[in-house]
């Protein structure tokens, strides 16, 4: 009988099962669930619609103000509000409101609320974010969600794997969304990856920081696939030394297990990456966009807004200053990290670069506020979509890159290589 990978581990760990294998459906303990202001209260009249009025774990649904703060609107304001009394309503402990808000995704991990060998599921798309730290990161729907708010369970069918083994050395301003991209062209959307869960495993997987780590599986949803995962390592250690909530141990794929499909990618030969328009399987390298003009840049997002993103930007940018005919956007991913970047000069340098910092959200991501989209705006941004309306107006392009090429383009007004730069 064949081993299990690391999904498949984490799936039979928390269903109490021996083992499970794809194609089964398993009703499965969740670690944490999370909730955020955008769907925060139709989560909660789910679970009084179950007639339930306490959640399961107080400490372990955790709730998060990213897509509205500061509201834009009156509506969202008073959503927001009505948000907060339904937080209050249940004595929820970990609540990060504006002050202490940050993108959700970002939050779980950098606080500690994910750890390795478990399940943790939130209402938005990007929770694959969390197999970074070697656990299952899911989203679900408002119905799931409130479910496993009530009693702390979550049902799943287990996904098929797909490996991806990454060798080789990464090349100067080369970064983990340059693979993502990369990954994304390769596989053309041709259906292999839905419902996949996609692990990352090799030399140069091993070499990804934890902001690395988090980009990569962020994007995994973008390719349709149910979850990311990396094993926990040295990085992961230390990493979560003094913020995991809980104990945790290591886990990791049986050296016999099996997946549906092995790809095997070297990192040395992956330059920089641009999706170009409306498609995200639509990727360049970027000499093939080079000299495209373009008028707003954006750096962000639970995808690039880590603290290491934002360095880079400094790095690039330091001394220097942003094309005339371009704006662009910081918004950390956090107040940790929009802190951590005050403390390291990172805000000063891009302040004195022209570059405009905002409070932490989700931003012009969503296209709700905060540098969204105008009709005919070109956008560079190091976020995770591009289809039309997606940033605001459906008569705007968006481009897709690395916090390395918005800074490098943002310095010439046409999208440049980082590997040019004087």
């Amino acid at each position: 009988m064949s081993g299990m990978t690391i999904t498949e581990k984490i799936m039979a760990l928390r269903s109490g099962r021996d083992r499970v294998r794809p194609g089964e459906l398993v009703w499965a303990n969740v670690h944490t669930v999370m909730t955020m202001d955008y769907l925060g209260k139709q989560t909660f009249a789910a679970l009084h619609e179950l007639g339930v009025h306490e959640v399961f774990d107080r400490d372990r649904v955790i709730c998060v103000s990213d897509h509205l703060v500061p509201p834009p609107t009156p509506q969202f304001a008073t959503m927001l509000n009505e948000w907060r009394e339904l937080v209050k309503q249940h004595s929820i402990t970990y609540f990060y409101d504006l002050g202490k808000q940050g993108i959700a995704h970002q939050i779980m991990v950098e606080q500690g609320h994910v750890v390795p060998g478990t399940v943790s599921i939130g209402t938005d798309s990007h929770a694959n974010t969390y197999g970074a730290v070697g656990a299952v990161g899911n989203a679900v729907s408002v119905s799931d969600a409130a479910v496993a708010m009530a009693i702390g369970k979550c049902w799943f069918r287990v996904p098929e794997s797909v490996k991806f083994y990454v060798t080789g050395t990464w090349q100067p301003y080369v970064m983990a969304k340059d693979l993502s991209l990369h990954i994304m062209g390769m596989m053309h959307w041709n259906g292999h990856l839905i419902y996949k869960a996609l692990e990352f495993e090799g030399p140069a997987i091993t070499a990804l920081d934890m902001a690395g780590r988090m980009t990569l599986c962020n994007m995994t949803v973008d390719l349709g696939a149910k979850n990311g995962i990396i094993a926990p390592d040295h990085v992961t250690q230390a990493y979560l030394h003094g913020r995991a909530k809980t104990d945790w141990s290591m886990i990791a794929s049986d050296s016999d297990a099996e997946y549906e499909a092995v790809y095997e990618i070297d990192v040395t030969n992956i330059g920089p990456m641009v999706a170009r328009p409306d498609k995200l399987d639509d990727v360049v390298p970027i000499e093939h966009v080079k000299g495209t003009k373009f008028n707003k840049a954006f750096v962000g997002t639970c995808t690039n807004g880590r603290l290491e993103d934002i360095a880079v930007l400094a790095h690039i940018l330091q001394g220097k200053h942003v094309h005339p005919d371009v704006n662009v956007l910081l918004v950390p991913a956090s107040q940790q990290v929009y802190l951590d970047a005050l403390k390291a000069g990172y805000i000063t340098t891009l302040v004195e670069a022209g570059v405009a910092v905002d409070t932490p959200s989700c931003a012009a991501c969503a296209g709700i506020h905060t540098g969204v989209a105008g009709d005919g705006d070109v956008i560079l941004s190091a976020g995770n979509r591009n289809m039309k309306g997606r940033m605001g107006s459906k008569n705007a392009q968006i481009y897709l890159s690395s916090p390395a090429v918005v800074a490098a383009s943002a310095l010439k007004g046409v999208i440049a290589d980082p590997r040019e730069l004087s």
